[in-house]
């Protein structure tokens, strides 16, 4: 019987350790995700790339921000391929940031969304559109950012995909 007098306190241990562990680990927001969700087509005016993420907003950090980059070129890579110098094309939400089709909503849920591309604004003078082939599809969420600055956001969680992608032509 000595052996088990100490069960019922090593119990209300445990669970006493469980919920202060709970408590501490709620207080910090789970970090975003981020990945391309099989769709990329290239129209006429604009491209549209299917994604799908997670992410939340605090009232004490408020900023979300979501980037999508899609380049071609015979040098882009997954390795290489955030360099715009070696990229022909190079498409983005940078048209129209974290706004209409492109707004984030970062509720902590798992959303999936169809985003519009256009070119990258002061890439080149005349951006050649996407042709079918392979791309890199850039996509980059960020949440619970405090400030965003030129280098982006100071603080807050971040989530990234970098993969090469089949084009599909949307005529």
């Amino acid at each position: 019987m000595t052996k088990h007098r100490w069960a019922p306190a090593a119990a209300l241990a445990a669970v006493t350790l469980s919920l202060s562990a709970t408590a501490a680990t709620a207080d910090v927001a789970p970090q975003p995700t981020a990945a391309f969700a099989g769709h990329l087509v290239a129209g006429p005016g604009a491209t549209t790339v299917k994604i799908s993420y997670s992410c939340t907003t605090s009232a004490d950090a408020p900023i979300s921000h979501l980037y999508v980059g899609v380049k071609q070129g015979p040098h882009v890579n997954t390795e290489e391929g955030s360099t715009s110098a070696s990229a022909d094309t190079f498409y983005s939400t940078n048209w129209k940031s974290d706004k209409g089709p492109n707004a984030l909503r970062c509720d902590g849920a798992r959303h999936t969304q169809t985003l519009v591309l256009k070119p990258q604004p002061g890439f080149h003078a005349a951006v050649p559109r996407l042709h079918k082939g392979m791309a890199l599809v850039q996509v980059c969420v960020f949440d619970n950012a405090t400030e965003f600055g030129e280098e982006g956001p100071a603080d807050g969680g971040f989530a990234f995909s970098y993969t090469m992608e089949r084009v599909r032509s949307g005529r």
